[in-house]
């Protein structure tokens, strides 16, 4: 069995250790002779023992934990002997330690030189760039779905670097950005004097894009008639340019992305079905980023790497909680707005650096609390429920208060407590 042991630091960064099944043990610390380094300052020097022996529910491994050493714990048990079952994170100190098989998938695919990646450390983004490269590697449409600030162009331009046609143009075009009088001329060209404005030969999107990729974000705001043409240019691989008496033929792979389900544009009678099934040869789902709190820890110290910042352990978390509607985006501008606040002379950022992430502008109107992953404080939580709760009652203090369940004078020391002002909308956060 080819295994592999993924470790988590303290510090939020993750690396791998290849495993043999020899029958020699591992030592695991912090001490110069041990066979893997962890980089914890609460462990021992010898932290912990891994014993290969006989496969026993698929765990080839042994773990034991040395008495000078905390005790490790799997799942919800405190063990120092116990074997070490694939899959299963096992925490010892500060440090997350989980056995992995090892597959052709287990690490990112190569990113081709040039082009931007795709920073992933989760399981569900390395699963999204295996499809994106097989994809890559065929003639088919593709479709991107995915929320608003998922990196779908960052995905569709590693497509063409991936694909046959990397020598050829990439060519994006953002459909919802299309004045519906010039979306048929932007998309696929005119003649000189199609139009009052034309005065020159113009060629399209799809005529730029003659041996590469075209790239059509926000597909579901082209209109009706131009859907129509798009789909006649996909049957027969031939395009009129507005004013034009003659077709043209036009080699072009396409990439499609939205952030509104096109499934359901159909079923609303906005998007052709017959469209939509040419376009989405191959669906390429991407999860969003509440779902790979993994991949928030990777960007956020890469996005304060680029401005020459750090982030400390329990800002991570603060940022882990959060529900980030905006992914990626979203994310990058709160550290950009958390560096500039912190200003020039902090070159950590701390929990304390994000604390507008709880203010009441970042609070939704939704009664049910949007938490992300479960390690706000009980602090964290009652502020989150008090703005909650004043948002819904429209700054109504007596209501606010029995929205919570609460008597007046108790929401006027929360209000206190959090240093929120008693004014109605906006609410105010010092």
């Amino acid at each position: 069995m080819n295994l592999q042991l993924k470790i988590e630091d303290p510090t939020g960064d993750s690396r791998t250790a290849s495993l043999s099944t020899s029958s020699d043990p591992i030592v695991l610390g912090r001490g110069a002779n041990c066979h893997i380094l962890l980089k914890d300052p609460t462990l021992a020097q010898e932290a912990l023992v891994l014993s290969p022996g006989e496969v026993k529910n698929s765990s080839p491994f042994w773990v034991k934990v040395p008495q000078l050493s905390p005790a490790g714990r799997l799942g919800d048990l405190c063990v120092r002997e116990a074997h070490l079952p694939i899959g299963i994170p096992l925490q010892i100190g500060e440090t997350r330690l989980t056995l992995q098989t090892k597959s052709s998938q287990s690490t990112l695919p190569s990113f081709p030189s040039g082009v931007r990646p795709w920073l992933t450390c989760s399981e569900s983004g390395r699963q999204t760039l295996w499809t994106t490269k097989k994809a890559a590697e065929t003639h088919l449409s593709i479709y991107l779905a995915g929320e608003t600030g998922t990196g779908k162009e960052v995905l569709a331009q590693l497509t063409h670097a991936w694909s046959l046609r990397k020598s050829g143009p990439f060519v994006p075009l953002h459909c919802g950005a299309l004045p519906l009088s010039l979306a048929e001329s932007e998309l696929f060209g005119h003649v000189k004097g199609a139009f009052t404005g034309a005065h020159q030969h113009r060629p399209g999107a799809l005529l730029q894009a003659h041996g590469g990729t075209l790239f059509l974000d926000e597909i579901g705001d082209l209109p009706m008639d131009i859907q129509v043409k798009l789909l006649r240019f996909l049957e027969n691989g031939e395009i009129r340019p507005v004013g034009a008496d003659r077709p043209s033929k036009v080699d072009v792979r396409l990439i499609c992305a939205t952030h509104h389900p096109l499934l359901k544009l159909v079923e609303e009678g906005k998007f052709r079905r017959d469209l939509y099934y040419r376009l989405a040869s191959i669906t390429v789902q991407i999860p969003p980023l509440r779902h790979r709190p993994e991949d928030i820890s990777l960007l956020a110290r890469q996005f304060a790497s680029d401005l020459d910042r750090s982030v400390s352990p329990h800002a991570i978390l603060r940022l882990q909680a959060h529900a980030w509607h905006g992914n990626v985006r979203e994310l990058r501008h709160a550290v950009e707005r958390a560096t500039g606040l912190a200003g020039a002379f902090t070159p950590v950022l701390s929990e304390d650096s994000f604390n507008f992430l709880l203010s009441s502008e970042n609070i939704t109107e939704r009664p049910e609390l949007e938490l992300g992953q479960p390690v706000l404080t009980l602090k964290e939580m009652e502020k989150i429920m008090l703005l909650k709760a004043l948002r819904l009652s429209d700054g109504n203090r007596a209501k606010a208060a029995r929205i919570l369940g609460v008597a007046r004078s108790t929401l006027f020391e929360m209000l206190k407590r959090h240093k929120i002002r008693e004014s109605r909308k906006p609410l105010l956060v010092r």
